[in-house]
């Protein structure tokens, strides 16, 4: 059985750096990898702080950071054109105009209660951002957000690798770090408080983002579909698909670490039939 995955509650590990981290962590790997008996699926858990990073470091299908790319790219365009409903309300006003007259209400108002010629009621448009694909991208940044809090530091500090589509196995810095960076930023939009965060994502929410006039919405129902798949739904072979993409370790050796590392070389061993 494998060492828990997360630390438990209170770790608090402080950032040191290790020049033995490396090596000692590609020794544990390739120990692992060597092992006759391969751990089987049942026995793997699907731990929910494995989960949210490897949600976090995912691809999308043409070999970019899907959730990466999402937070510091489309994310941040859709924060500027944010789609929004317009309604009209009457309004009454005394001694002041504001917007377009409304003559027969006018009219109305200024005999009841008495006769007051300095009454007006005018017509006023509000924009509102409380949409459902906004309410979405709400429900994404806040998800995000929570994953962020799951990665304990020794991952935070560790060693990512990804591959794409006809791509060979690369490095890749800090991409943890870019994701928190823009969302403390993305968090300052004004039009944020605006926008209510749904207990839950339906498929209202989807079709809306995906047939908006603005197709970098339909990046969110894409990220969501792979967040529901990994996180609120998980399985053993969503996680195989993602680790033929994502190769994720800590920054070192320990209990619950080298628990993450065998279960990094079970997820490189797997295809995402289920064979080893």
């Amino acid at each position: 059985m494998f060492a828990p995955l997360a630390p438990p509650i209170g770790f608090a590990p402080r950032p040191r750096v290790d020049a033995q981290g490396f090596p000692a962590v590609m020794g544990r790997l390739i120990y692992h990898l060597a092992r006759v008996e391969a751990p089987t699926a049942p026995a793997i858990a699907l731990d929910p702080v494995l989960l949210a990073t490897y949600f976090l470091l995912d691809l999308d299908n043409n070999g970019n950071q899907s959730t990466v790319a999402f937070v510091t790219h489309t994310l941040s365009r859709l924060l500027q054109q944010l789609t929004r409903s317009t309604e009209q309300q009457a309004v009454l006003y005394e001694g002041q105009v504001r917007g377009r007259i409304l003559w027969p209400a006018t009219y109305k108002a200024r005999h009841n209660d008495g006769f007051n010629p300095n009454r007006y009621v005018c017509r006023q448009v509000h924009q509102r951002f409380d949409t459902p694909e906004n309410q979405l991208l709400k429900y994404l940044m806040t998800q995000i957000n929570d994953c962020l809090r799951l990665v304990p530091e020794s991952i935070r500090r560790g060693f990512f690798y990804q591959m794409g589509p006809n791509q060979p196995l690369r490095a890749t810095a800090e991409p943890l770090g870019q994701i928190e960076t823009s969302l403390n930023v993305l968090w300052r939009n004004v039009r944020l408080a605006e926008i209510s965060t749904p207990d839950y994502v339906t498929e209202q929410h989807l079709l809306k983002a995906q047939t908006v006039r603005f197709e970098e919405y339909a990046h969110a129902a894409r990220l969501y579909r792979r967040y529901r798949a990994l996180v609120l739904q998980p399985s053993w072979e969503a996680l195989q698909e993602v680790g033929t993409r994502v190769v994720c370790l800590p920054a070192q050796t320990g209990p619950w670490e080298d628990g993450w590392i065998a279960l990094s070389a079970s997820l490189l061993r797997s295809t995402p039939e289920g064979g080893t």
